[in-house]
């Protein structure tokens, strides 16, 4: 189990649903995408870009160069978080060209936020994450394993958030009991045979691709984590995105070039709608008005779709 890669898109065949749009300028290889339900944030090998889709159809994205120490690109609280090192970048929406500096232990490439202020860093060598305060104070929490990646999930109700690690080798998924004092490591899981990437959803739903195993798993984090559902998915899927305006579950197989909704309201899931994807769609994000970004990790550009769930 484990180790699981994207598959490979064949770029013939029908062309993407949707409008598709050039990637900014200066950004590389694009590695990820994130949302803050109106703007979308692009991780780039050589800077990120931020910018809604009226601006990034305008060319008018605002792009930042990054160092090479930085590592992915997350959304939590309202910002956009760049972990580089032994410094964390604080990216706010409105003004993403100057983002704050906010310094933490170790060396950083994964980091997430929570809405009360704490930030969670790690890597992926070191199996441990550290906590830091608002008020720059520390925790070390020991975890099995380092991190493929760091994601923060919004609580339900005024819950405090839930923030979850995932390691690609060997699929692990675990949450992060931070609210105990002192901190420590929560429940662990696996993600069906390989994970892909995980994504928030609402109220505590978390989910995250089985690209091995061919499926969506839904999990909840309220206390800790659980698998709530798994959902078969052709191809070999690897982007989720969460729709907040039809409440469904987006899912990206780039193999086969698919993007496909899920209804997850009842005890069984049912596929809505299926939609022809750019080659290589290996990010995915649905904005508050159910619009869908698909990007492209290959340079085949930036797939826009607005009302999605209703194409």
């Amino acid at each position: 189990m484990g180790n699981a890669r994207p598959a490979v898109s064949d770029p013939a065949g029908d062309a993407p649903d949707g409008e598709t749009l050039e990637a900014p300028d200066g950004l590389g290889e694009i590695s990820a995408a994130v949302t803050d339900g109106e703007v979308v944030g692009l991780r780039g090998s050589d800077a990120v870009a931020f910018g809604t889709v009226a601006q990034l159809r305008a060319g008018e994205a605002e792009v930042v160069e990054t160092d090479p120490a930085c590592g992915t690109l997350t959304q939590g609280a309202g910002r956009f978080v760049l972990a580089c090192g032994s410094e964390v970048l604080l990216f706010d929406p409105a003004d993403p060209a100057r983002p704050e500096h906010r310094d933490v232990e170790g060396d950083a490439t994964r980091a997430a936020l929570v809405a009360s202020g704490e930030l969670f860093t790690a890597n992926a060598d070191d199996p441990e994450i550290v906590m830091t305060r608002p008020d720059g104070s520390t925790e070390h929490i020991d975890v099995e394993d380092p991190a493929t990646e760091l994601v923060s999930v919004p609580g339900r109700d005024g819950g405090h958030d839930a923030v979850v690690r995932t390691f690609n080798p060997d699929t692990t998924i675990q949450d992060v009991d931070w609210t105990n004092d002192p901190p420590r490591q929560g429940g662990r899981l696996r993600v069906g045979l390989g994970v892909g990437t995980v994504a928030p959803g609402e109220d505590d739903i978390l989910l995250a691709a089985d690209a091995t195993g061919s499926q969506l798993a839904v999990y909840t984090t309220d206390d800790v984590i659980r698998l709530h559902q798994t959902i078969p998915v052709e191809g070999e899927p690897w982007a989720v995105a969460w729709d907040p305006h039809a409440k469904r579950a987006w899912v990206s197989s780039p193999g086969d070039r698919g993007l496909r909704a899920f209804d997850l309201s009842s005890g069984s899931p049912e596929q809505t709608t299926q939609l022809r994807a750019v080659p290589d769609a290996q990010s995915v994000v649905v904005l508050d008005d159910g619009t869908l970004v698909a990007v492209s990790a290959t340079g085949a550009g930036v797939q826009v779709v607005p009302d999605a769930a209703g194409a």
